[in-house]
């Protein structure tokens, strides 16, 4: 999954989505950085400019848009299939980010469970760390890990984007009402 390819000849892409503005850079190969969800395009493309992408046209952009577009819509395995090409880290931590993709849409697993998949079952606070690494959220899905207790745990997106992919995938229920929003002291 890891390619020698130099930064500069990534391409950004970024779709429109309901759920916001999500992009990936993509090299020759597969996607190498990618965004969470983010309420701008503005947003989106500062976070893959920070990757060292460059503009331009990539053949793949409308696939790719596509699959963003299905995902935020609710068809949670639309990113299962799409290649990834990792960037250049440490064996443990590609390991763990190889296994983020095995865990299915529609469910979760704790950090212990990649821990003895990756062959170090001793070693769950280092998968916590290469998690939270992850350089492909959501097509690698770090939002389905959670806390050996069943709690929702660290998220590069925060913990309120986690529980709505994890709610859009179906791995939580959703709430029947709307939360009601509180008003903040003295404003009426």
């Amino acid at each position: 999954m890891a390619s020698p390819h130099s930064p500069s000849s990534l391409k950004a892409v970024i779709a429109e989505t309901p759920l916001g503005f999500a992009g990936v850079a993509l090299s020759e190969t597969g996607i190498r950085h990618a965004t969470l969800f983010h309420r701008t395009r503005a947003a989106a493309s500062g976070e893959l400019g920070s990757c060292g992408t460059v503009e331009g046209l990539d053949e793949r952009a409308d696939e790719v848009i596509g699959l963003l577009q299905a995902y935020a819509a609710g068809r949670a395995d639309a990113l299962a299939a799409f290649p990834v090409d990792l960037p250049r880290a440490e064996p443990f931590q590609q390991a763990v980010w190889r296994t983020l993709r095995e865990i299915p849409a529609g469910e979760t697993r704790t950090y212990g469970w990649i821990a003895r998949r990756v062959g170090e079952p001793q070693a769950s606070r280092a998968v916590g760390a290469a998690v939270g690494g992850n350089p492909v959220p959501l097509w690698l899905p770090c939002h389905r890990v959670i806390g050996s207790d069943g709690t929702l745990t660290g998220f590069g997106g925060g913990l309120e984007m986690k529980r709505m992919l994890l709610e859009l995938e179906g791995a939580l229920p959703r709430p029947l009402f709307a939360e009601p929003k509180v008003e903040a002291a003295g404003t009426r």
